[in-house]
């Protein structure tokens, strides 16, 4: 935890415990008497002069009071709130989390970090005021936005880490479109073996989801190497037919099929010479050529498409696959004699959701690089890079950069807010928000209420007949709407 941090926290106890101590200097005699403090015009004056947010709750876990701060930073009001228990608080996604409910369970003062609906981050310092009897009557919690904490603790952190990883990749990120942010420990131990593989000859084999960014990696090994001067080629197996990928690979001579050129071609082997071929989607290789790339491997020699002249190069190949070789090779699909010489150092690259160490500052980077192409100014304020942190991304990299690209365009001003963000990257609560903005047949919206409400009840109520005074309908609407739903 930051100076700043832990100097925020001490402020927010201080001021938790001072208004503790205030309701405790009036010796009240009775929880009567408490009530009609907080409910007295001078308390409610001196709460809602505060700058931070106050928030009363009574000993059972109820809100009774909050203040006018509290509704400013979390974009919740008192009518939304008052009357509900925390539980029910949480359920509605509110909030993450209760300070009340933990002070009530362990009878002390706690102050824990807490994620609103409306995505901003606080601070909340909960202290109990007891009775004669050491009875929890209320807890009174005290508010801070650290938002704008966690902006420049981002912002110092991404500055440092941005400055010392273009410093010893400067040469890769001019030659790579997409620059190498190997930041989280699974990434740093495999950086290691990278940086040992990259300076031999050997043959590497990426194993990974879609999008991890292996492309990314084999120019990498590219670039610490002592080819790193040649070229570096990249061809993936999947995206073309059988006789295309003969052609790209080895080449031909002039009239060898219908549609060659008439100067004939060069294939990558060849311009790849004294460089890097990196094969990406090796599994997809169809079964003829991958006898062929296997006499490539073992003599460094090939035959173009329609000649008779053998040509000597010296390539080293990297390949990729988010395919399982091994099940492959099982099932026939893919030469065991081929795998064995491909998969001299193999390497998985973990997913995204597993590294998100480097979400944020990969962000950054392809906003600043996006921002670039297309000759505007954007940044990515913190409530965004906080809900990218928080995001799974299924598509790993590849889903990132596009998403970053989509925002830099689509933002209509300098700074991309949260509000052009996809729903899935939203908090649940928010979510359900947005799904308002959908239009959607009447009834539909009607029963998906109705649904929630009913649910809510029984949850809190535990039976039908106590849902239904609470819902003012009948127990047996209660039980044919569930009926009907289970179907």
């Amino acid at each position: 935890m930051s100076k700043e941090e832990v100097q925020l926290i001490l402020k927010n106890e201080s001021m938790s415990h001072t208004l503790g101590d205030m309701l405790h200097g009036q010796s009240a005699s009775d929880p009567n008497q408490y009530k009609e403090i907080l409910q007295s015009p001078f308390f409610n004056d001196i709460i809602n002069s505060l700058y931070d947010g106050v928030f009363i709750t009574d000993g059972d876990g109820i809100t009774v009071l909050i203040n006018r701060s509290y509704e400013r930073i979390t974009d919740l009001k008192a009518e939304q709130l008052i009357g509900l228990h925390m539980s029910e608080i949480i359920e509605a996604d509110y909030i993450s989390k209760s300070a009340s409910l933990q002070v009530i369970k362990e009878k002390r003062p706690v102050t824990l970090m807490q994620q609103i609906s409306n995505g901003r981050n606080i601070i909340v310092s909960g202290t109990p005021i007891f009775s004669k009897n050491q009875e929890i009557l209320y807890v009174v919690n005290s508010v801070r936005d650290i938002t704008e904490l966690l902006q420049l603790k981002h912002e110092m952190e991404d500055l440092q880490e941005l400055k010392n990883l273009r410093q010893s990749s400067k040469e890769a990120y001019s030659k790579s479109d997409s620059s190498p942010f190997y930041t989280s420990e699974k990434m740093k131990s495999i950086m290691t073996l990278i940086k040992r593989a990259a300076k031999t000859n050997a043959k590497v084999l990426l194993h990974g989801e879609t999008g991890v960014g292996k492309t990314m990696i084999a120019k990498h090994i590219h670039e610490l190497s002592n080819r790193s001067e040649q070229n570096f080629l990249e061809l993936n197996c999947g995206a073309l037919p059988s006789s295309l990928i003969e052609a790209e690979l080895f080449g031909y001579e002039p009239g060898a099929f219908t549609g060659a050129l008439k100067k004939g071609k060069k294939g990558l082997l060849e311009v790849a010479d004294h460089g890097t071929l990196f094969l990406d989607e090796i599994g997809d290789l169809p079964l003829d050529l991958q006898v062929k790339l296997l006499k490539v491997i073992e003599d460094q020699a090939f035959y173009p498409v329609g000649s008779s002249t053998l040509k000597h190069i010296h390539v080293r190949l990297l390949a990729a696959s988010h395919k399982d070789l091994k099940k492959l090779v099982a099932s026939g699909d893919f030469r065991e004699d081929l795998y064995y010489r491909l998969n001299v150092v193999p390497l998985h690259i973990p997913p995204l959701r597993e590294r998100r160490k480097e979400i944020i500052p990969l962000a950054r980077l392809f906003a600043e690089e996006f921002a670039g192409t297309y000759e505007i100014e954007r940044t990515l304020h913190v409530d965004v890079l906080e809900l990218l942190y928080d995001y799974d991304w299924p598509g790993n990299i590849r889903e990132l950069k596009n998403l970053i690209e989509q925002l830099v365009v689509l933002a209509p001003d300098k700074e991309i807010t949260r509000d052009l963000l996809p729903k899935d990257l939203l908090p649940t609560g928010q979510q359900r928000m947005s799904d308002l903005d959908d239009i959607v047949p009447l009834k539909a919206a009607v029963e998906n209420i109705e649904r929630e409400m009913i649910t809510k009840a029984l949850k809190k109520y535990k039976t039908t007949r106590k849902a239904a005074e609470a819902l003012e309908v009948s127990q047996s609407t209660i039980v044919q709407k569930m009926k009907k739903w289970e179907k």
